[in-house]
């Protein structure tokens, strides 16, 4: 015992872990793969650059959506309307954005 030096990197021989003794017996946790709900909710809130009035703003993507949509619904678009108001509805009942599936026609796609 006499030739082990105590110092950096080498504790001494009483604190060292013992023969047999696993320090981390679970491992490393696995990476929890997210579900496509998750994936739909990150991609509508991460914040993207738009421009309004000349100026360059930052908004989470779903409010340019619901933006984009409010415009022809102003106009008269009953389609771009009646999205905008299914879209309120469900907030108003479920009160976060959850991935739902939306029909949209061809005059929806060009009125946007």
């Amino acid at each position: 015992m006499a030739d082990y030096e105590v110092g950096y990197k080498k504790p001494p021989r009483h604190s060292q872990f013992k023969a047999g003794n696993c320090a981390n017996p679970r491992g490393r946790g696995k990476r929890k793969i997210p579900t496509e709900a998750e994936i739909i909710r990150n991609v509508l809130n991460f914040p993207a650059e738009f421009s309004e009035r000349g100026k360059s703003k930052r908004a989470p993507r779903v409010e340019i959506m619901i933006k984009r949509f409010g415009a022809p619904a102003l106009k008269g678009d009953p389609g771009a309307a009646a999205l905008l108001l299914e879209m309120r509805a469900r907030l108003e009942k479920h009160g976060d954005i959850n991935p739902i599936r939306f029909t949209m026609t061809e005059s929806d796609m060009k009125a946007a």
